[in-house]
């Protein structure tokens, strides 16, 4: 009996375990243990299903009276058969209590609308998006997946996202803003998403420009196409056909002349614009052949210039061509701003216009109608529009070690890989100014609708850039002095190769060493001490860049945003986390202890709604703010309403150049410099 006792008990504690699980399987694990427990309980009470009825009173042979009984032992015998039937009443008792707890558990388990498992949060980033929407969108069919927005507002996106990924500090939904698999090798950081279904819904030329021999790491989204932007209403008003090769470009450029119509207007306010022009021109040529790419490679690693290959001095007198016809005709330009430039155009007597801002949609002071024409060969054989992909995106190989992560992350995946999911991310204006790479996106509203099929047919090259930094502002600047007829075109080809030394090497130059990863808070210490000693201010306060649901998708683009990493830093790395970016300068204030104590406690309202970032008060140890003293305060990030009650001053500093000065006073860089002691 004591033995069944002990069993009851364990069969309790089981269920109360099976309780406590909290599952929704009545076929558990644990509860087929605690049926097979039971069984053998019960099998093992065998009889105790009735209690014992007590005997009649034991005959007691006597001789002398064959009728009497043993009355002692019969109440002996009936003590001991109630005391049985007591043990068996407790048993049975227990017994209930545990049929009574099972069943409640199998209901309990057996229940649907239990609170499900919250899901370990999805790491994501996508600078300068509508993250919010997007959030949204995933909401919309995965509920219960909850995003972690790692933020960045910084001044250089692409260098921020080119370290992260070197130092494998991803997010588990990684994003770069350029992307080529024969030039940079992700494999061992990426997932290969070929696998997975939601690639199917991609345009099969997108897939084909991010396959790394067959593999998909990343993944295309927005992207916006490059040409050369027509008058449509002009050349109907004239009876004239769009040409389709440069040859058709000289018939219609004598046309113009005659009906005295400008023929094309070129943007110049950028010397990276006019590299371009260079680098488009030859695209429609020698660049779109295999000899073309592979002389690319061929000059980035030295062992190829523009004077000794045959193709490429092809190339610039093609380019001479254009200019002699007038397409590179500046004459009507503005040196200072492109927008103008555009204006210009749009009031309706030039053809073309050649540059980065030729998203002509719907101008309120003008009713012409606009398109995009390729860059165009001379026989029309190799016509060439001119592909941006704004943003990739793949997945963390590290989440291979967590499948219900990488589950939801997958799920992720599949709704940015939809035309509601991808749009999300972007305002109407971007959506209409640029193409998505899914099969049923409609182009109808986008300034591409005439051509989509044209660029999805794979008629495009990829946007030079990556590679090339150390002679796109060179190269760029002596093309716009040929534009300007102060340069031959022997003289851009002979500044590619001049530059070709400082292109393959690629080094700029190094300012410090981090030693180690410098945390986002000692970075705004560093920068908040650069900017005081710079300025001559007492104290800083530098706002933080983090991410604030509700303010949109510039967020704050006056904080620092983002880290450093262990690495040799140069002026790129310091522009990632630097608040004045590539050239803007250093404002400092006048304010009283107690005000700098409300605003440290206050934040930065970046963006008028009043959800605020926080600031980073920097100060030197031993300084102890006085409420009613007066400091001067070097400052990143100063509201309408502050600047409104605070005479703000511009020191006229640039802060790279001040941060180029004061971290290189450092050998190396640590968390520990950043303490202002």
């Amino acid at each position: 009996m004591i033995l069944i006792m002990k069993k009851c008990f364990i069969v309790m504690v089981l269920l109360i375990g099976v309780l406590s699980c909290r599952t929704n399987r009545v076929d558990s694990y644990e509860m087929k243990v605690f049926n097979e427990i039971f069984d053998n309980l019960v099998e093992e009470m065998g009889a105790l299903d009735r209690f014992e009825i007590p005997p009649p009173p034991i005959p007691f042979f006597d001789n002398n009276n064959p009728m009497a009984y043993d009355t002692v032992r019969y109440e002996q015998k009936i003590t001991e058969i109630e005391r049985e039937n007591m043990k068996i009443k407790k048993v049975q008792s227990v017994c209930l209590i545990l049929a009574c707890v099972v069943a409640t558990g199998l209901i309990g388990c057996g229940k649907t609308d239990e609170t499900p498992k919250k899901h370990e949060a999805i790491t994501f980033m996508a600078p300068y998006l509508d993250i919010d929407s997007f959030i949204e969108e995933v909401h919309k069919t995965y509920p219960e997946i909850e995003l972690e927005v790692v933020p960045y507002s910084g001044a250089n996106t692409t260098t921020y996202l080119q370290n992260m990924l070197e130092a494998d500090d991803l997010p588990d939904i990684c994003t770069q803003t350029f992307y080529k698999p024969d030039v940079v090798d992700v494999s061992d950081k990426m997932i290969d998403l070929s696998r997975y279904d939601f690639t199917d819904n991609y345009v099969e030329s997108r897939l084909k420009e991010v396959s790394d021999e067959g593999a998909l790491y990343m993944l295309p989204s927005l992207y916006n196409c490059y040409g050369i932007t027509y008058n449509k209403t002009l050349l109907e008003k004239n009876g004239w056909k769009l040409p389709t090769s440069f040859t058709e470009l000289e018939e219609l450029a004598d046309k113009a002349k005659e009906a005295g119509v400008t023929l094309c207007m070129a943007q110049i306010q950028y010397p990276g614009s006019a590299f371009q022009y260079v680098c488009n021109i030859a695209d429609a040529g020698f660049l779109s052949t295999m000899s073309g790419k592979q002389w690319q490679k061929d000059y980035l690693s030295g062992k190829a210039n523009v004077s000794n290959t045959p193709g490429m001095m092809e190339s610039m007198e093609y380019i001479q061509k254009w200019k002699d016809l007038g397409m590179l005709d500046c004459s009507n330009s503005d040196p200072a701003d492109d927008g103008k430039t555009r204006e210009a155009f749009i009031k309706g007597n030039s053809l073309f216009l050649l540059g980065p801002q030729n998203g002509i949609m719907d101008a309120e002071d003008t009713t012409d109608k606009f398109g995009l024409m390729p860059y165009l060969s001379e026989d029309g054989s190799r016509n060439v529009f001119i592909l941006n992909v704004n943003r990739f995106y793949g997945l963390s190989k590290k989440l291979e070690n967590n499948p219900e992560k990488l589950e939801d992350a997958l799920k992720v995946m599949k709704v940015l890989s939809t035309v509601e999911g991808t749009s999300a991310l972007y305002p109407d204006s971007t959506l209409k100014a640029g193409l998505l790479p899914f099969k049923d996106a409609k182009a109808d509203e986008t300034f591409y609708a005439d051509i989509s099929d044209m660029i999805n047919a794979g008629n495009t090259t990829p946007f030079i850039y990556s590679g090339w930094e150390n002679t796109i502002v060179n190269t760029g600047t002596k093309m716009l002095e040929f534009m300007q007829d102060q340069a031959s075109i022997k003289d851009v080809a002979d500044q590619l190769d001049e530059d070709q030394n400082s292109v393959v090497n690629n080094q700029p130059e190094v300012i410090t060493t981090a030693t180690e990863e410098i945390s986002q808070e000692s970075c705004a210490k560093l920068v908040g001490r650069c900017f005081a000693e710079a300025t001559g201010s007492d104290i800083a306060l530098i706002s933080l860049g983090t991410w604030v649901s509700g303010n949109g998708t510039n967020q704050n683009n006056d904080g620092v945003s983002g880290k450093l990493y262990a690495k040799n830093i140069t002026d790129y790395d310091v522009c990632t986390i630097l608040p004045t970016g590539w050239s803007r300068t250093i404002n400092t204030i006048r304010l009283t202890g107690k005000q700098i104590q409300a605003l440290y406690e206050e934040g930065y309202d970046a963006v008028g709604t009043g959800k605020n970032y926080p600031y980073m008060l920097v100060n030197p140890e031993n300084l102890k703010l006085e409420e009613g003293k007066t400091y001067q305060v070097a400052i990143s990030g100063i509201s309408e309403k502050l600047a409104s009650e605070t005479e703000v001053t511009d020191s006229g500093i640039v802060g790279l150049d001040a941060a180029k000065d004061f971290l290189g006073k450092f050998k190396t860089l640590s968390e520990a410099d950043a303490e202002w002691k």
